[in-house]
């Protein structure tokens, strides 16, 4: 549909950033906890009949309701459209309560993948690629992550939310799960 950022104009709205050809604001789009931004980094996995794809990275363009699957623009520009279950979003995140090493705490790592054999983050830590447990690993505001091993509210698990803030006192996440509903869960029940 003419533009850029795929609705008419600039910035996914009519006109220039939001605003349409008579100078009224447009109502933006409401964004969906549970879907990863347009722009955010993602690394393929896990796909079985275009495994030539696996460990590529790109960008998501958009999401398309209807098929359930995200289009990702690869770094070597190719256009693939894929279910969330086969994207890692990429963020940058904080290391955290690491005692082995008290000297990496406070540091910023970039997240390249999540290992579900040893439950451990891949990152990039000073230069080097460290395996880290989620409980280490806080992640940024506006990452989507997926809910896993509670047991009080157990119908939580396995939904994806997105990350509002982390509070450090409480070691928990606030997590948007629902355009009304909000939940505040440790460091280890929220992986990418």
């Amino acid at each position: 549909v003419g533009g850029v950022n795929g609705v008419g104009g600039v910035n996914g709205v009519g006109g220039v950033n939001g605003v349409n050809g008579s100078g009224s604001r447009r109502r933006r789009p409401t964004e969906k906890p549970h879907l990863i931004p347009a722009g955010a980094r993602v690394l393929v996995r896990g796909l079985q009949g275009a495994a030539q794809h696996n460990g590529k990275v790109g960008s998501v363009a958009d999401f398309d309701e209807s098929s359930c699957r995200y289009t990702v623009q690869l770094e070597d520009n190719e256009v693939l459209r894929i279910k969330h279950e086969n994207l890692f979003q990429q963020v940058e995140a904080e290391v955290t309560g690491m005692q082995s090493k008290p000297e990496c705490n406070g540091h910023s790592v970039r997240v390249h993948d999540f290992d579900t054999g040893n439950g451990r983050y891949h990152v990039h830590l000073k230069g080097k690629m460290a395996a880290l447990q989620p409980s280490n690993v806080i992640l940024p505001k506006g990452a989507r992550a997926r809910v896993v091993g509670l047991t009080g509210a157990a119908h939580w698990n396995d939904r994806v939310g997105k990350v509002l803030e982390f509070d450090r006192e409480n070691g928990r996440y606030l997590v948007q799960m629902t355009e009304e509903q909000q939940l505040r869960v440790k460091l280890e029940n929220l992986l990418l």
